[in-house]
């Protein structure tokens, strides 16, 4: 296990114990242990090292004292302010930004996941190309060296940005077979489940499987990013067919390589009818209900049905905490471990989805198999009888199939 010391750059707004607890178990995710700590309120970011001169040597103090190597900063650092660093330091630097792409790179399973996190990597990188080869562009003119630093330099440039374009196209491609796999699901409820990092979307997924005797699970675990890709999965929540899909989770001051590449997750939430927002209940509910809101500024969420899933109310010590949120019928508060709070929300989501749904009698002719297949398949029948030609049904039926079967429906 890598030891490191890490390093929370605070301004005026920030609350700084959910920043240093943040950054420590990202350190943890990414498979090391956090020996030393500083930090510093950040009034003006020193353009050299980012931090002042005086907090450098203290790092440098600690470094030598606790013989560790690496540093890891809570905030995205320049190129000029990593090089800085480093030359001063004599130690490895790791900024935010560096530190998510390594936990995402370690976390990437599918083809799709695997190519976001290259493009994620070479997006970072290509600003930074002048700092990684500032060699080439140093060195002394003469024969032997007029120009292969900066032809070099130029060649790794054009070369990250035909790679950029290629991964581009690739995902293109796969976002062409996604949306056919969402057209296939155009007669389903498709329910999102977004939220912070680690607030438990996957294991609430895998809660309602179980609850369904299913057993093809997703990844979860308690660490932040367990899942970088999402996974739809399909239930009949009775006679009310949904799908549940697992989104990338959320976090913080994420840069603008990491939300091109993989807020596109957020593509799930635009063709969703219901979104849950998932919450983790036992830490820092303020700072999780404003990240998740501010990623979904960019997304119109329309007329969406959105439930406020308040979950691992079991590691809640004090209830105080989350009484200051209304208990209200669009809010659940649960834990995914428990199969009655899996029933009550699996109950709550068929309660809104049938919110406008009508009371009607339908008469189907037996030639119309298929008509008649489709409305046993998704809906409970409340009685049913037969005439000579056709099927009497009562039921509850959307409104979307309301005007698609209006024909079939005997008029009051």
């Amino acid at each position: 296990m890598q030891r490191v010391i890490q390093v929370n750059a605070v301004d005026k707004d920030d609350d700084l114990d959910n920043k240093i607890y943040e950054l420590e178990s990202l350190i943890n995710t990414a498979g090391g242990k956090t020996e030393a700590y500083v930090s510093q309120k950040i009034s003006k970011v020193n353009p050299r090292y980012y931090i002042g001169k005086g907090k450098v040597e203290e790092i440098m103090d600690l470094a030598q004292k606790n013989d560790i190597d690496t540093v890891i900063f809570d905030v995205e650092l320049s190129a000029s302010q990593l090089y800085n660093l480093e030359e001063e330091m004599k130690l490895h630097v790791v900024d935010w930004t560096t530190l998510i792409l390594d936990i995402f790179a370690m976390r990437a399973n599918t083809k799709e996941a695997r190519l976001k996190i290259k493009l994620a990597q070479l997006k970072y990188q290509l600003p930074r190309i002048n700092k990684w080869f500032s060699y080439l562009s140093r060195q002394a003119g003469g024969i032997g060296t007029r120009g292969p630093g900066e032809t070099m330099l130029e060649t790794d440039r054009r070369a990250i940005v035909r790679d950029i374009k290629s991964l581009e196209k690739a995902l293109k491609d796969l976002d062409k077979t996604k949306m056919i796999n969402r057209k296939a699901r155009k007669d389903i409820h498709n329910i999102s489940l977004v939220g912070y990092t680690n607030a438990g979307k996957s294991t609430i997924l895998n809660g309602m499987l179980k609850l369904f005797g299913e057993e093809k699970y997703v990844y979860s675990d308690d660490l932040l990013f367990a899942t970088l890709d999402t996974s739809t999965r399909r239930l009949d929540f009775s006679n009310t067919k949904v799908t549940l899909t697992d989104t990338v989770g959320f976090i913080d001051n994420l840069s603008k390589e990491l939300n091109d590449s993989f807020l596109t997750t957020l593509d799930e939430v635009r063709f969703a009818d219901m979104l849950l927002i998932v919450i983790d209940s036992s830490h820092n509910i303020d700072h999780q209900i404003e990240t998740i809101e501010n990623s979904l500024q960019g997304i119109d969420v329309g007329n969406k049905e959105i439930l406020y899933v308040f979950n691992k109310m079991d590691r809640v010590c004090d209830e105080l905490s989350v009484s200051l949120y209304k208990r209200d019928s669009e809010k659940i508060y649960m834990s995914a471990h428990k199969e009655e709070d899996l029933i009550r929300l699996k109950e709550k989501i068929v309660k809104i989805i049938k919110e406008d749904y009508e009371l009607v009698e339908m008469s189907i002719p037996f030639e119309d198999g298929k008509v008649l297949d489709y409305i046993m398949s998704n809906y409970d029948i409340i009685e049913r009888d037969y005439d000579p030609t056709s099927s009497i049904l009562k039921l509850e039926i959307s409104k979307e199939d309301y005007s698609k079967y209006d024909r079939y429906i005997k008029k009051v």
